[in-house]
C-alpha cells in the first residue's frame, strides 16, 4: 500500500508539471546572449580555442600571403593537390596556382570557404550557401577553412542573422575538439584580415 501512494504522488508531480509546461516555456527570455559578452578580440579569443582543441591557426595579412603560406604549406607537407568544396574556390585557387580539383574522394586535402565563426564556442559554421552543396559529403582527413576576420562573431545569433532570405539547404557547425579526434586528422584555419 506504500509503494501505490508514492507512485501516486510521483504521478501527480508529473501531471502538474506537464500541465504547468506552457507557463514555463512562455516565460523564456529568447533575445537573451548564450554565452557571457566577450571583451576580448574575437580573432584572438577563437585563435586560443582552435589551439587548445588541436587545430592549426594562421592568420594572414592579405590574400597574397594566404596563397603564399597555403602554397608554403602543400610544398612543405609534400600535398600535390587539395579538393575544393566549391567550382568558385575551386577556379580560385587554379587561378592562384594551387592545384585543386572538385569532389575528388582520392584527394585528402579539403578545402572550404565558412560562413562564419563563433569565437567563444571555437565554432566554424559551413553551409551549402558556400557553394557545397552535395561536394562535402564525408570530411577529409586534413581540412582546411579559409575566413576573413569580418567572419568571426561572438555568438550563433549573429550568423544566423546574417543568413539569406533564402535558406541554405544545411548548415554544418564544426566543433574542433571531437572532431579532430573522430574524423578530421588535422584542420587548418586560414584567417585573411580585411
Amino acid at each position: 500500500m506504500k509503494n501505490s501512494s508514492e507512485k501516486e504522488k510521483i504521478l501527480k508531480l508529473l501531471r502538474g508539471s506537464l500541465l504547468n509546461r506552457d507557463k514555463q516555456i512562455s516565460t523564456v527570455e529568447t533575445h537573451e546572449e548564450i554565452f557571457t559578452p566577450c571583451n576580448d578580440d574575437p580573432v584572438m579569443v577563437f585563435a586560443e580555442k582552435l589551439s587548445m582543441d588541436g587545430g592549426i591557426f594562421v592568420y594572414c595579412q592579405n590574400e597574397q600571403e594566404l596563397f603564399s603560406k597555403l602554397k608554403n604549406l602543400a610544398s612543405y607537407r609534400q600535398w600535390d593537390q587539395y579538393n575544393a568544396y566549391s567550382a568558385s574556390l575551386c577556379s580560385y585557387l587554379q587561378n592562384n596556382q594551387l592545384k585543386s580539383s572538385l569532389a575528388d574522394s582520392s584527394v585528402s586535402v579539403g578545402i572550404s570557404l565558412c560562413q562564419g565563426i563563433v569565437a567563444p564556442t571555437g565554432s566554424i559554421i559551413i553551409t551549402s550557401t558556400q557553394g557545397a552543396g552535395d561536394t562535402l559529403i564525408h570530411f577529409p582527413q586534413i581540412m582546411i577553412v579559409i575566413a576573413m576576420t569580418s567572419q568571426i562573431y561572438t555568438s550563433y545569433k549573429q550568423i544566423l542573422n546574417l543568413m539569406p532570405p533564402t535558406l541554405p539547404q544545411w548548415i554544418l557547425s564544426i566543433r574542433s575538439g571531437k572532431l579532430i579526434k573522430e574524423e578530421i586528422k588535422e584542420l587548418y584555419l586560414f584567417v585573411v584580415d580585411e
